[in-house]
């Protein structure tokens, strides 16, 4: 835990040195966050088991796309000295169809720390297309993990929509997932309102999802438990700059 703050304590000073120097351009946006989640999902499965988490991330849009990177960061489960993480780095961009139509299109490579007994380190790449819309945005995404030879594909849709209540934001979504060893379901909802501050958008957050899961290997290295309609929930903070 004490790594944990440390840690939030870092990623606070380095979004200061950063937001400084995008000051004058005003071309980058940064995130931090904080919270707790009883379950960290990866790809439709559980990584960690209750556990508080920090995390950062920064995206900057260039002239023919959006460069992005962020990162998660959760204290590992037995009070050793190793803590799971999991870094992204991304570029995507937006082709706009009309007036209500674009085409959102993003490739990723993620290096997954798993800090966990039983499941290795391992790099992950996907590429995502998601048609985004006033209605309803479907998307279909490929994950392929070279480490733990998990590859496969991800169909789902999602509606953000104001409530007009509190300016409360509601954000369901549902997911299916079929990989080598796997397949997964999940059906969430969030729940989201911004608060306008002297240092930026500061965004209480709340999700909560259903999830099951059916493993065709008895033993697996993907995963810390396999789902049978179980509740997951995530809660905490976020600062926008």
């Amino acid at each position: 835990m004490k790594k944990l703050v440390l840690a939030l304590l870092s990623l606070f000073v380095a979004t200061s040195v950063v937001q400084s120097q995008e000051a004058a351009s005003n071309e980058a946006s940064i995130t931090v966050e904080a919270g707790y989640n009883n379950n960290y999902i990866v790809n439709g499965v559980a990584r960690s088991e209750g556990a508080p988490f920090v995390g950062i991330g920064a995206i900057k849009s260039l002239k023919y796309g959006d460069v992005y990177i962020g990162g998660t960061l959760l204290p590992d489960d037995d009070g050793g000295s190793v803590d799971q993480s999991h870094w992204t780095l991304g570029l995507g961009k937006g082709i706009e169809i009309n007036e209500d139509f674009s085409l959102r299109l993003d490739g990723t490579v993620t290096r997954h720390q798993a800090g966990v007994v039983g499941i290795p380190n391992s790099t992950e790449f996907g590429v995502k297309a998601a048609l985004v819309n006033p209605v309803v945005t479907p998307y279909v995404r490929y994950s392929a993990d070279i480490d733990l030879d998990q590859n496969g594909w991800f169909v789902g849709a999602e509606r953000p929509t104001e409530l007009g209540l509190w300016g409360l934001v509601f954000n369901p979504s549902i997911e299916y997932g079929e990989l080598d060893d796997y397949t997964s379901v999940a059906v969430k909802g969030s729940l989201t309102k911004n608060y306008q501050t002297a240092v930026g958008t500061l965004t209480p957050f709340a999700e909560i999802g259903w999830y099951d899961n059916d493993f065709d290997v008895a033993n697996y290295n993907f995963a810390t438990e396999e789902f049978s309609g179980d509740v997951v929930y995530s809660l905490g903070l976020r600062l926008n700059f």
